[in-house]
């Protein structure tokens, strides 16, 4: 039995060993930034399927992990933002995911080291100036979100400093993208499904890897308790810069 379910999911048990292990570590890094967990377990899994295959991957396995940490932020979401977000971000997410189907892994990698690349100077920017974000700039930044969340896993990143420049503090912060982010893995797995991108070896490996994430969210979520909104921001923007060194180093290999 166990060797026909490795046999179909297309790794070895030492394989299923490591990405559970991931899927565990980064899950609890997930439920203490609200971000970060997401994009680093597609690092991690680009090495072994492939990165088109890890996106699809992990747009399974983050409604699983989203869906859990609404329950224990629901009380600190920011629905109104959160509302707007969606609302003009949702319609450009379904026209970058098509766009996503038919791209080359290398340009998709490209595009996720720029995403990442282009976040820091925006975030230490917004900081530096105390940006306020308004309805229209959150608006328009959330257009720009939207398609890049259809090609990227971690769009998170981009958007980030526009949910900040709000006034929200971390807790908010993490509650507020789950919704987001739960709402547009949803459409994107829609589109997949529609376009048969996603087959049921990506998609129960895409279910293992959520499942597993679940408890470790719960551990992220009393890290977080603990840190300051400093900590938190410092983080990660270590992260982002290991993470654009990966996708960089990973676009020169295909």
């Amino acid at each position: 039995m166990r060797r026909r379910m490795l046999e179909f999911l297309g790794v070895s048990q030492t394989v299923l060993l490591v990405i559970a292990l991931s899927a565990f570590v980064t899950g609890a890094l997930h439920g203490a930034t609200g971000l970060a967990g997401g994009v680093t377990m597609t690092a991690i899994l680009s090495h072994i399927v492939g990165i088109k295959v890890a996106i699809a991957m992990m747009t399974c396995a983050l409604v699983f992990s989203h869906a859990s940490r609404i329950g224990w932020y629901w009380h600190y979401t920011d629905w109104a933002i959160a509302r707007r977000v969606l609302l003009f971000g949702l319609p450009m997410t379904a026209v970058g995911t098509l766009l996503f189907t038919v791209m080359d892994p290398q340009v998709v990698a490209l595009i996720f080291a720029g995403v990442l690349v282009l976040s820091l100077p925006i975030k230490i920017w917004a900081r530096a100036k105390g940006i306020k974000t308004g309805p229209r700039v959150l608006a328009a930044a959330s257009s720009v979100w939207g398609l890049l969340a259809g090609n990227v896993t971690g769009p998170g990143f981009f958007l980030a400093p526009f949910l900040l420049g709000t006034g929200m503090n971390r807790l908010a912060f993490v509650g507020s993208m789950a919704i987001i982010a739960l709402t547009m893995n949803l459409l994107k797995l829609s589109v997949f499904g529609f376009t048969e991108f996603v087959d049921a070896r990506i998609f129960t490996l895409g279910v293992f890897i959520g499942l597993v994430s679940i408890p470790a969210n719960w551990i992220g979520k009393v890290v977080l308790k603990q840190m300051s909104d400093r900590q938190h921001a410092l983080v990660v923007d270590g992260l982002t810069l290991l993470l654009i060194l990966n996708f960089v180093s990973l676009a020169l290999g295909y």
